[in-house]
């Protein structure tokens, strides 16, 4: 094994968007486990957009904020390497939240709010999955959809960035569960691979006639709008909603990059008054996961074919701050975006 690795920190807070410049790459020694710890391999690293969040210099959220020359946190999934705790053995793969670095130390007693390092069992799926299908933006997709949304057979739902990790996810629950899927994208790879996962129709965010594209798409309006994004794609669907429409809210990356006053004009009284007008619910659930009944419907019906899971990797852990600039800045992938740190064989 090495001696040492690569690790990434942030090397200055974001301003709007996160940029690859706002990280380094270190090389540092390969650290050691201690009592009751176990040494972990990184495999893969899910640059999660509410990473975002603790990037701000002065936080706005209820987000811990992470300071200058820390190690990158986030999602990962992991092969032991080395195991001083009794739970876990060598060869196994886990999933938890550990340091953006080829290999991390972790304590499985006293870990976060998480919880210790989950195992994995790569036998029914690739263990990448554990990241996203079966993994935060599986579970996050379920809650928004079944328990938020309380979205049923023959309604139809609506959902912005639906190419992205929780979208194509919630867009595939929604077909499992009997309901029509209209899927909001940007550009026509990403709309045609959301036809290609089942979804009944898509709407290009950044063509000159999206609205007609929503408009057509939404013939008699929308039960659920599942929304992840905000802006003007936002204050494109309002009208479209049906009354009573549910409306859980997920993200609004349009604006994670803003303090608490946006740029003008300000869209808040036609927005509340779609509100009030159209008797619209509105819930937002972050952080809110599924639990076992959501992972184990959705690996039911992945054994059915009824979803699939669509992945982006990039190799490298030098790759990981540009991967994650992207997030923010318009890419084309489908599906969970991972970097792929070390194989895993």
């Amino acid at each position: 094994m090495k001696t040492t690795m690569k690790q990434v920190v942030l090397a200055s807070y974001a301003k709007g968007n996160p940029q690859p410049g706002d990280f380094r790459i270190e090389d540092v020694p390969v650290p050691e486990a201690g009592d009751r710890e176990i040494l972990l391999q990184t495999l893969y690293i899910a640059v999660d957009p509410l990473i975002r969040f603790s990037l701000d210099e002065r936080l706005l959220s209820g987000a811990t904020r992470m300071e200058l020359g820390a190690v990158m946190v986030g999602p990962t999934v992991c092969k032991v390497v080395a195991s001083n705790h009794p739970d876990y053995e060598p060869g196994q793969f886990v999933e938890g939240r550990t340091a953006w670095a080829e290999y991390a130390v972790v304590a499985p007693d006293q870990s976060d709010y998480r919880g210790p390092p989950r195992r994995l069992d790569p036998a029914p799926a690739p263990v990448s999955t554990a990241l996203g299908a079966l993994g935060g933006p599986g579970q996050t997709a379920y809650e928004g959809v079944v328990n938020v949304g309380r979205l049923k057979a023959g309604e139809t739902i609506v959902i912005s960035a639906a190419a992205g990790a929780v979208g194509s996810m919630a867009g595939q629950i929604a077909k499992a569960l009997g309901a029509r899927a209209v899927g909001i994208a940007g550009g026509e790879a990403k709309c045609k691979a959301l036809l290609d996962l089942g979804f009944d129709a898509v709407a290009d965010y950044k063509a000159p006639d999206f609205a007609d594209q929503l408009k057509a798409a939404l013939p008699e309006g929308a039960d659920v709008y599942f929304e992840n994004v905000g802006g003007d794609v936002t204050m494109a669907v309002l009208p479209l909603l049906k009354r009573g429409a549910r409306m859980p809210m997920c993200g609004f990356i349009a604006y994670y990059g803003m303090g608490m006053e946006g740029p003008g004009p300000d869209h808040l009284p036609g927005f509340y008054r779609q509100i009030m007008a159209k008797g619209l619910e509105i819930k937002g659930f972050a952080g809110i996961f599924a639990g076992q009944k959501g992972l184990d419907d959705i690996a039911g019906w992945m054994k059915q074919g009824k979803i699939r899971f669509p992945e982006s990797v990039v190799e490298g852990i030098d790759a990981a701050p540009e991967a994650f600039s992207t997030v923010f800045s318009g890419h084309d992938h489908v599906g969970k975006l991972l970097v792929r740190v070390a194989p895993e064989a």
